[in-house]
Order: C-alpha cells, then structure tokens, then sequence
C-alpha cells in the first residue's frame, strides 16, 4: 500500500477522480449517443444529434435539405407545415427500431417505407401513431396504436403529452410488436388472414395487396402539421426466425 503523505492532494486527486467518472457518466445519458453495452449489441444510431445524414425526403426523394426540419436541442424536429415526410436512406427488414418523440399534436412512424410508389408515404407503409392523447382511448389513432388497423391493448398507458416519449417497434418475419414506455401496445402479423381483414376494413383496403408488404423498407417520419421532435433513433438488426 503506498503511504499517503500528502492528505490535502491525496483529497484532491479523488475528487478529480470522482469528477471525471461523474463527467463520463453524464457523457454516456446524452442523447444521441450509444452506451458500450448498446455497441455491443448491435445498436446503430440514425441520428447523430447534428444532422441530417441518412435522411431522404419524400417529396424529392433525394437527401433531406428542407429548412423546415431542422436539429433542435439535439433533436429532429419539425418546425413549420409543409416541410413533408422524411424517410431513412437505408432500407430494414428485420430489425428492432427505438425512438423518443414530443409533439404539439399529431404525427406518426411509418414502418416498410416503399419510395418507388406514387402518392403519399402512408399509403402502402403502417404507421405507428404519434399523438397527444389521453390514456383511457383504445383507438387505433392512440399514441402507440397501428393507424387505422390495430387499437392499442393497454388502456391505462404511461404517456407524457408534454414531453418524451420512448417507443419501440420489433419487426421480424412480418410479425410486428409495439412498446410505449415500456408497456406493450401492439402485436400483428403482417400478411395473414386476420391482417388482410383489417385493411380491407379500413381506408386503405384499395391498396390491399401491396399495404405493408415491402419486405426490406424503409423508416419514416410524418410531417402532420404539428411541431414534432425525434432524438435517440436507434436501429438494431436482427436475424429471420429470432
């Protein structure tokens, strides 16, 4: 054991040490950043908390440049009507997607994104609702629920209107699960029988053989009008059959 000395810089270097863990502690809660156990998992970030790399417009199908979506306080966000829909530039199949949202009102996560297809982005991709909604609704258009298709299963979620959200979407083989806060909200197969029943009760049932069907799709973003922000868009593929 070596002898201390010094008790005045003995104290001194362990409160250095104590502030720098403290400091890499604090450096690791940030968002937009990955810990190393997330590494180690297979975690990528579709977000680096500066730009827009990786990010597509709907519009122009080209590399988001849109001075209505901007980075704000380390988040995408959605500043003004009219900005449009976004979408990743690579393309998912099997995958675990997480992300935290805030809204003024409406918005949505659109999942097996098809940029070859005309009209809207909506139009053959689900979309996992984003809305400031009250816990108690069941519907579909509940923040959690698969728009139009699938009413959330929860009743009492956890959901802060003013603040952020953490969602997440398990999508392997077709099968589609939905968390909000932890709670499970959402479970789907797309393309079986009970799926093709809910399209073609719904306003999507033209486009039945085609909706959500784009195996290998992209991840989007809804432009609703409302001011909406995204931080921590995390990304981790996992293999068919898991």
């Amino acid at each position: 054991m070596i002898p201390m000395r010094n008790p005045i810089v003995t104290a001194a270097v362990l409160m250095m040490l104590v502030g720098l863990t403290t400091a890499t502690r604090a450096l690791a809660d940030e968002p937009n950043t990955l810990s190393d156990a997330e590494k180690a998992d297979g975690w990528k970030l579709l977000f680096d908390g500066k730009t827009f790399n990786g990010w597509s417009s709907w519009k122009t199908k080209q590399p988001l440049d849109d001075e209505k979506w901007v980075v704000k306080d380390g988040a995408m966000t959605l500043t003004g009507k009219g900005a449009g829909d976004i979408y990743t530039t690579d393309a998912f199949e099997n995958y675990e997607f997480t992300v935290e949202w805030k809204t003024t009102g409406n918005s949505g996560i659109l999942i097996r994104v098809n940029p070859e297809e005309k009209g809207p982005i909506y139009g053959v991709a689900p979309e996992m609702q984003i809305e400031r909604d009250t816990p108690q609704s069941l519907k579909s258009t509940n923040a959690g629920g698969l728009y139009a298709l699938y009413d959330i299963a929860v009743k009492e979620k956890k959901i802060n209107p003013d603040g952020w959200n953490l969602v997440r979407i398990r999508m392997v083989d077709g099968h589609g699960e939905h968390w909000f806060n932890g709670d499970k909200v959402a479970d789907y197969q797309i393309g079986s029988d009970d799926w093709k029943r809910h399209v073609l009760a719904s306003k999507f049932k033209n486009a039945v053989d085609k909706f959500g069907m784009t195996a290998k799709g992209h991840i989007g973003f809804q432009d609703h009008g409302h001011m909406v922000q995204f931080r921590n868009v995390k990304i981790r593929e996992v293999p068919s059959g898991k």
